[in-house]
């Protein structure tokens, strides 16, 4: 029961997080949940339930999405996909923890440093692939694209509009490919229909909380939450 609540807790947190802060749902939700159930099953939950957040703001803002730019993501970020989630059924629990740590500790870096990548459409098909891959084998994706964008110079509607459809577009790739290598057990869907709540929960609080909290101080509050949960997933996965 304690491990139950615990994992609609977490999504709640990375739901609401990710409404207000605009970023961070995964980074949020996949430690702790490695943690408390496994990390294939982390993995799973975090990607599979990412996915309405992102196709709701795609659909929300479709109008001002970069076609181009999107042709690009697309093109190389969903084959990476079937990479990631190869590399989730064929690595031990021990080395997919280290890798999620990795992925995490990576991720919580270019938050913190609002990395921008630059070199154009170039480096932004090769940011894509490796963000598909991550995504099928860790369920996490954001920073490195986020970071990708930031280096076009677009303007932030336009930014936020393309990201959705990407990450949705991952999202729907990751759960097909999941359902796909037999991932969807009855256990996993007791997991996703209590975690479904806490996000929808977290949508709402998300929405009232952005127009009442200091932008920046609630980012360095979500930034102490990565570090933390970076550094216990760490520890985690290298004592094993």
């Amino acid at each position: 029961m304690l491990t139950l609540l615990g994992v609609f807790a977490v999504l709640l947190l990375a739901s609401t997080i990710r409404s207000t802060a605009g970023f961070g749902f995964s980074l949020v939700a996949v430690p702790p949940l490695a943690v408390l159930v496994d990390p294939v099953s982390a993995v799973v939950v975090a990607a599979v339930l990412a996915a309405p957040v992102s196709i709701a703001i795609a659909v929300k803002d479709r109008r001002r999405i970069d076609r181009r730019l999107l042709a690009v993501v697309l093109g190389c970020g969903v084959p990476g996909v079937p990479l990631g989630v190869w590399a989730l059924n064929a690595l031990p629990a021990e080395a997919l923890m280290l890798v999620i740590a990795g992925v995490v500790v990576l991720g919580t870096v270019l938050v913190w440093r609002k990395a921008v990548l630059r070199g154009g459409t170039a480096t932004l098909a090769g940011v894509s692939l490796f963000a598909g891959a991550s995504y099928g084998a860790t369920g996490i994706d954001g920073p490195p694209m986020v970071a990708a964008f930031q280096g076009l110079g677009l303007e932030p509607r336009v930014q936020r509009a393309t990201l959705a459809v990407s990450f949705a577009s991952t999202s729907v790739a990751a759960t097909v490919g999941y359902a796909l290598t037999g991932h969807f057990t009855a256990e996993l869907g007791g997991l996703l229909l209590l975690g479904a709540p806490g996000v929808a929960l977290g949508i709402v609080a998300g929405e009232l909380l952005f127009s009442r909290l200091d932008a920046e101080r609630f980012r360095r509050v979500v930034l102490g939450l990565l570090i933390v949960s970076s550094a216990s997933l760490l520890t985690r996965a290298v004592t094993g």
